[in-house]
């Protein structure tokens, strides 16, 4: 998309009284991708300059080819400003600039919070996963050994690692249960030592 374009969706979302916030809820998009098609940045889909046509009244035409001499009412600020003179250019430039510097500042902030958001989530999840470990290391032996299983035991620890390290990515800790195998067996020794 060029900047022209990218200045008529700004002039015409402007003269609408919309925010990025509004048109992005009534187009059903982000208000970043919003902000991006007024940047130049990406290019608005097929479906969304109809959205746009649609909403502001005007033809595709109208929305993305340069507006005819004499004046159109989706006239971009660069060709409004070079009409009224050098101050209005560099003060309509300065006001570009500063949306796109506001843009970028949301953009950055956005991705700084969702990016703390997954750690977060990372966090929470690895301490679940290392408390199901846990429990496995725990009730693994005991089940195996209650249902007399003791000969098939590797097999089911390798099986129950497979299963929680697919389902739940839990190959980190789940590799742990490994260590279950000779305590098995060392603890069954033991109790058949007690009761033999």
């Amino acid at each position: 998309m060029n900047l022209e374009i990218a200045n008529r969706l700004v002039a015409l979302r402007r003269e609408r009284g919309l925010s990025q916030e509004d048109l992005a809820a009534r187009l059903g998009v982000s208000r970043q991708a919003i902000s991006k098609w007024e940047r130049a940045e990406s290019s608005p889909d097929t479906d969304n300059l109809i959205a746009l046509a649609r909403l502001y009244g005007i033809s595709l035409d109208e929305l993305l080819l340069q507006p005819a001499q004499g004046g159109d009412r989706c006239e971009s600020q660069y060709a409004y400003a070079s009409q009224t003179g050098p101050a209005a250019a560099e003060e309509a430039e300065d006001e570009q600039a500063e949306v796109f510097a506001a843009a970028r500042e949301w953009d950055e902030a956005e991705r700084a919070w969702e990016k703390q958001q997954k750690k977060v989530f990372e966090k929470k999840k690895q301490a679940l996963l290392w408390l199901l470990t846990l429990v496995l290391m725990v009730a693994l032996p005991a089940a195996s050994a209650v249902l007399g299983l003791g000969d098939v035991y590797p097999i089911i620890v390798v099986i129950v690692f497979l299963i929680t390290g697919f389902l739940l990515d839990n190959w980190h800790p789940g590799w742990m249960l490994f260590l279950s195998i000779p305590l098995y067996y060392a603890i069954s020794e033991r109790i058949l030592g007690i009761f033999w």
